[in-house]
């Protein structure tokens, strides 16, 4: 997969699902994604919905990790990697493994796809069952992503997600 500023020379497509199912190991979850990527020349990350506001959230993250690899200021060594340290709105890469990283018990997860196709066929190679729902946001969220009640009571209802947007792009100036 290419890294860097390759990812200009071929444009690849971004997919965004959500998923839901049980999984009794991390690792083996993991590296059925590198399994699968490696086979299919794509790039693939699964992360925790608990903390995923829709998929423009995770678009968002995508679009700020793709600019920060074409202006070498990327963080990770994989764009995958780097859209998860985004979406998590951190700095530190295991932060945002911390944050929003699957654990054992995670029932609700995010899958993301660069490459040409391949999604619903990752999602059922990695035993889980589409479910896009799973990356609605709601307030009870917003408090477990960090964003405090002050903070939300400072914008207009319908606005109120548009918090998390804002720290996907804070970690630029993090950085």
């Amino acid at each position: 997969m290419p890294t860097g500023r390759k990812w200009r020379k071929k444009a690849m497509q971004f997919h965004i699902c959500g998923a839901e199912g049980k999984i009794s190991d991390v690792e083996e979850i993991l590296d059925r994604i590198k399994e699968f990527c490696e086979k299919e020349r794509c790039e693939g990350q699964i992360f925790d919905a608990g903390l995923v506001f829709g998929k423009s959230h995770v678009l968002s993250a995508y679009e700020h990790a793709k600019r920060a690899f074409d202006e070498d200021k990327n963080s990770s060594k994989s764009l995958a990697t780097e859209i998860l340290l985004y979406a998590s709105g951190e700095r530190q890469i295991s932060s945002a493994i911390e944050k929003m990283g699957v654990k054992e018990g995670t029932t609700e997860f995010c899958i993301v796809l660069i490459g040409e196709k391949g999604l619903d066929e990752l999602v059922q190679h990695l035993g889980l069952e589409r479910d896009d729902s799973v990356l609605d946001g709601d307030f009870e969220k917003l408090g477990e992503f960090g964003i405090s009640k002050e903070e939300i009571q400072t914008v207009p209802g319908e606005k109120v997600f548009d918090l998390v947007l804002e720290r996907v792009a804070m970690v630029d100036l993090l950085k």
